[in-house]
């Protein structure tokens, strides 16, 4: 089910409505929140395909089961049967997400596989939203097992009916709707100590206003509209050979302001609605295409799963703790594991090796700088950098948009084709979708620059003049409606 359908809004208001019932203020009213909520994400997820609940439940009852062992052997001071439970646990997460994302492709590597055998791996279905649900089971087992969820997981320490809320609240941190199916991906020590009764009084009704209004203008009117153009270069790959640069290059640039818009404007409706609920997530992106280097983008980009890929992947390969070689070593193989996080194909591979490779290079290049004397930055310095910077990341933005190598191959010759003429509507789109884009990283560069500015903007008309304007966008001008970007993850 997506956010921007009929069928979501309309499950929304019932669940709202459920939710604030008057009998919520009662006793149970944390149960019966917490059911209400985790039912509506069950209909949320298995609304297209039933059958996908079912991984789901086995992804959930794994996950609870061996929180509750782990949780048990903590308390007991038991440490190696706390490092036995969380093999299992990560193992059963990692051999879900390898099933079923990644066996079909490993299948193709081989050979000498019979083609029965090969046809029948490929049928394996990819279930929406996996990889993002398999990492908050893991980040949830391994924070359990550090002991950074300890009075949170009391509930799980004995049997019987304190163990089975438990389960259930290991469900709802598991299954909660806003962030179920492309994050943000929120930790178990973010989320745990929230779990509680809310009321609707406490609502930050401005945040969410803010946040929806937002995300669903980003994704509605800017990334839908971008969308009809820049899915003209998946059709054909000879139609691109043949193609002018000037009509190329515009739908490069506008796919770079459509995935920002598309992702964004899924975390951000993803945020708002998690606050109308009564639980705060993590900023998922701040101003990404302001960066002056790889390094800043990926603290700027999908900070969730950077966040999510330093803690357990990156520290635990020792960081930059075991000497520069190493720390290069590791900068590359978390990008590579990253890119392959993000699809079973060799083009991910490639752009997460290459974002590796430039995270590495500055790493080496930061190092060298400081052992000399460093020159001040300078306004064309800087703008030389973010130059770089915005264009090697939209390059590599064609690894997400090209179906196969084979068509991004295709594109660069259409690039040195040396052909000329260009047609209106790409460069149309770049300029009317992607201004929105582009203005919205100006607010960005406000609020981080001109703060003082930036918060006298804030409480005056301008703002809900734009709300209005916006609004206005959205219900006059919205794209074919589409998924989300990121489902496919």
């Amino acid at each position: 089910m997506l956010f921007n359908s009929w069928q979501f809004l309309i499950l929304l208001a019932a669940t709202f409505a459920l939710y604030y019932a008057p009998w919520s203020r009662g006793r149970h009213g944390k149960a019966w929140q917490v059911s209400t909520a985790l039912t509506a994400s069950v209909v949320f997820y298995g609304w297209e395909d039933y059958r996908l609940i079912a991984l789901l439940a086995v992804s959930c009852v794994g996950n609870s089961i061996a929180t509750g062992r782990i949780i048990m052997h903590k308390v007991s001071g038991d440490e190696a049967m706390v490092r036995h439970w969380t093999r299992i646990a990560v193992i059963m997460n990692l051999g879900l997400l390898g099933v079923f994302k990644y066996l079909p492709f490993l299948a193709g590597q081989l050979p000498f596989l019979p083609g029965e055998w090969l046809k029948t791996l490929k049928q394996i279905p990819l279930p929406i939203g996996i990889s993002f649900y398999t990492f908050h089971g893991i980040s949830m087992i391994v924070d359990v097992a550090r002991g950074e969820v300890t009075h949170e997981g009391d509930a799980l320490v004995s049997r019987g009916g304190r163990f089975a809320k438990g389960v259930r609240d290991i469900g709802f941190y598991l299954l909660f709707f806003p962030q179920l199916v492309a994050g943000p991906i929120v930790k178990a020590k973010q989320f745990w100590p929230q779990i509680a009764a809310k009321r609707i009084d406490n609502i930050p009704w401005r945040q969410v206003i803010r946040a929806l209004i937002t995300g669903y203008f980003l994704k509605i009117f800017v990334a839908d509209n971008l969308s009809e153009q820049t899915s003209s270069l998946t059709l054909n790959a000879n139609n691109l050979i043949t193609s002018s640069p000037l009509d190329l290059i515009p739908l490069l640039y506008g796919y770079s302001l459509q995935i920002f818009a598309d992702f964004a404007g899924y975390s951000l409706i993803a945020i708002g609605l998690a606050a109308m609920f009564g639980y705060r997530f993590p900023i998922n992106f701040n101003f990404p295409y302001l960066s002056t280097s790889i390094t800043e983008f990926w603290r700027r980009w999908h900070m969730s799963l950077s966040a999510w890929l330093r803690d357990y992947l990156y520290i635990p390969l020792g960081g930059n703790r075991k000497g520069p070689g190493r720390t290069y070593v590791n900068l590359f193989l978390v990008m590579f594991l990253g890119g392959l996080w993000h699809g079973a194909e060799w083009k991910f591979a490639i752009w997460g090796c290459l974002h590796g490779l430039f995270l590495a290079l500055e790493r080496l290049s930061s190092r060298r700088s400081s052992t000399i004397n460093h020159q001040p930055s300078t306004i064309f310095r800087s703008f030389v950098a973010w130059f770089f910077c915005f264009h090697a990341v939209t390059l590599l933005w064609l690894t997400f948009l090209m179906p196969d190598t084979h068509h991004i191959v295709a594109f660069f010759r259409g690039i040195f084709s040396g052909k000329t003429g260009f047609s209106g509507p790409p460069i149309f789109s770049l300029l009317f979708y992607g201004t929105a884009v582009v203005l919205y990283h100006a607010w960005g560069w406000l609020k981080e620059h001109r703060e003082h500015f930036a918060n006298h903007l804030l409480r005056s008309p301008l703002e809900p003049a734009l709300h209005a304007l916006m609004i206005f966008l959205i219900l006059t001008n919205p794209g074919a409606p589409r998924g989300f970007i990121y489902f496919q993850f």
